[in-house]
C-alpha cells in the first residue's frame, strides 16, 4: 500500500526538551499504583494502575522530568509518498497532539517474563494534530501544492499497543528501557483542514478541502501507518522518560 513509510525526522530528545544522560533513580511518586508480579489478578491491576497513572502524566511529573503532555508538541514530522492514489511530499512542524489524556484503557495483557506489554484502548475525545505544513504532490489524480496551517482529527480513535521492554542495569538499578512500540488504530472519520492551498486561492483550496474530506478513507488507507508511527514515537517518548527514572523493582514489586 505505501512504497515509502514516513521519515519521522523528530528525535524525542527533541519532542520533549528532555535530557536523558545520567538519570537520577527516584521513588515512584505519590499517585502511583505499584503491581505484584505474582499477582494473580496482575493485569487488572496494572489496568488500575495506569488509569491512576494517566491523570498525572498528563498534566506532569517534574519529579520524573516528565513535561504535561496534553497537547503534546513533535517538532517535526515527514512523509513522503512516491506512488499509489497518493503521492506527496507533506512536511509537519511544531505539531500539536491533543486530546491524549482521554484515554480509556479497554483491555491489558502483561508478559513480563517476556517483557512485553499489550493494550487495547480509545480516547473519549477526537484526536487532533494541530501545526505547520507544507504540501506538494497529487491526491487520486489532482494536483496539490500548500503551505500554511493544518488541523487533522480522528474521531472515535480504538489502538492496539504492543509495548516491549529491555531490562537493563544503571548504577546498581534494574530498570527497562522501550525497546519498540508498535501502535495500530481505527477510527470512524478523518476530518482534513489545510489553509493556504494553491497559494491562497479561496476557491481552489475550499473546493480542495471538500475533496479531501470527501474522500477521507482513501486517504486515511495511504497515511495510516505514517500517523501510527507518529502516535507511537510519541508515547514511547513518555513511557521511556518514566521508566528511565523510576527503577523497575519501584514498578513492580516482587
Amino acid at each position: 500500500m505505501m512504497a515509502n513509510i514516513m521519515n519521522i525526522a523528530c528525535c524525542l530528545v527533541c519532542v520533549f526538551g528532555i535530557a536523558l544522560a545520567a538519570p537520577t533513580a527516584v521513588k515512584l511518586p505519590k499517585g502511583f499504583v505499584q503491581c505484584k508480579k505474582s499477582d494473580p489478578k496482575l493485569n487488572e491491576c496494572i489496568k488500575n494502575s495506569l488509569k491512576k497513572a494517566v491523570p498525572h502524566l498528563v498534566k506532569g511529573v517534574p519529579s520524573l522530568g516528565i513535561y504535561p503532555v496534553d497537547p503534546l508538541r513533535i517538532t517535526q514530522l515527514g512523509i513522503d509518498q512516491g506512488t499509489g492514489p497518493v503521492s506527496i511530499k507533506l512536511n509537519f512542524r511544531d505539531l500539536d497532539i491533543s486530546n491524549i489524556g482521554t484515554v480509556q484503557i479497554d483491555e491489558i495483557y502483561a508478559d513480563l517474563d517476556n517483557n512485553n506489554i499489550t493494550l487495547d484502548v480509545h480516547f473519549d475525545k477526537p484526536i487532533t494534530l494541530d501545526g505547520n505544513y507544507d504540501f506538494k504532490g497529487k491526491v487520486i489524480i489532482l494536483p496539490i501544492i500548500g503551505d500554511g496551517l493544518s488541523k487533522i482529527s480522528l474521531d472515535n480513535l480504538r489502538a492496539k499497543i504492543n509495548v516491549y521492554l529491555k531490562p537493563v542495569v544503571r548504577n546498581g538499578n534494574t530498570y527497562v528501557d522501550i525497546k519498540d512500540i508498535k501502535l495500530t488504530f481505527t477510527t470512524t472519520r478523518l476530518h482534513l483542514k489545510l489553509d493556504n492551498l494553491f497559494k491562497g486561492d479561496k476557491a481552489l483550496g475550499n473546493n480542495m478541502n471538500v475533496f479531501l474530506n470527501e474522500n477521507w478513507k482513501d486517504i486515511l488507507a495511504e497515511l495510516q501507518t505514517n500517523f501510527e508511527n507518529a502516535l507511537a514515537a510519541a508515547f514511547s517518548g513518555v513511557a521511556q522518560q518514566f521508566f528511565t527514572r523510576v527503577p523497575y523493582n519501584q514498578v513492580f514489586l516482587e
